[in-house]
């Protein structure tokens, strides 16, 4: 009797011994199961974080390219303007060589009142009025000269005389014309500049 009890004891021990290692083994792969998950999301969380690092810098990649573009748009607007400018520039510096022939020959008629209500003159006079049309409408204005205080910027000397009841240095005659293009020096005014007679030595 005593020896089946302690059959029966042993083999309980050993069920339970049993069902342990059992329950142990399931456990374990429980939580290998669980380690393994751990390390899905990791590296799922690392590769996430990789995509939006590359997306971000794609972002600021195409971003730069998109300002560049722009940037090379502007630039070449502006030289194409820049060039047609210096283009027109050059044409209505050529052109003030007529005006100036063309009001050369409109003084000398004024002097001949043969000329002065002739057919021809009156050609001249209606030709010239184009020519002033035409350049105002491109932008040149004619600089004023004639009486107004020497200015180097504005204006080349070609000679200097004294005047009397003048303090400062004064345009007295206009040879050339002097024009803008609008906001910038197209020709400087050619002129005689009158300056103050020299104070006689006692």
């Amino acid at each position: 009797m005593e020896e089946e009890i302690k059959e029966n004891s042993e083999e309980k021990e050993e069920e339970n011994t049993e069902a342990e290692a059992v329950e142990n083994d399931d456990q374990s792969e429980e939580n290998a199961e669980n380690n393994n998950d751990e390390d899905e999301i990791t590296a799922l969380k690392k590769r996430i974080e990789e995509l939006e690092n590359e997306s971000a810098d794609m972002k600021n990649k195409y971003m730069y390219a998109m300002a560049e573009a722009e940037n090379i748009r502007k630039r070449t607007a502006k030289e194409k303007i820049d060039s047609i400018k210096r283009a027109n520039k050059g044409l209505l510096l050529s052109l003030l060589t007529f005006m100036d022939n063309f009001e050369r020959a409109l003084k000398a008629g004024e002097q001949d009142s043969n000329v002065q209500g002739s057919e021809y003159y009156k050609g001249i006079e209606l030709i010239h009025k184009q020519f002033i049309d035409f350049m105002h409408d491109n932008g040149v204005t004619e600089i004023e000269s004639l009486g107004e205080e020497f200015d180097p910027n504005v204006h080349e000397a070609l000679t200097m005389i004294e005047v009397p009841d003048i303090d400062k240095e004064k345009v007295v005659e206009v040879y050339a014309k002097g024009y803008k293009l609008n906001d910038e020096l197209l020709r400087t005014a050619k002129v005689v500049v009158g300056k103050p007679q020299a104070t006689p030595k006692e």
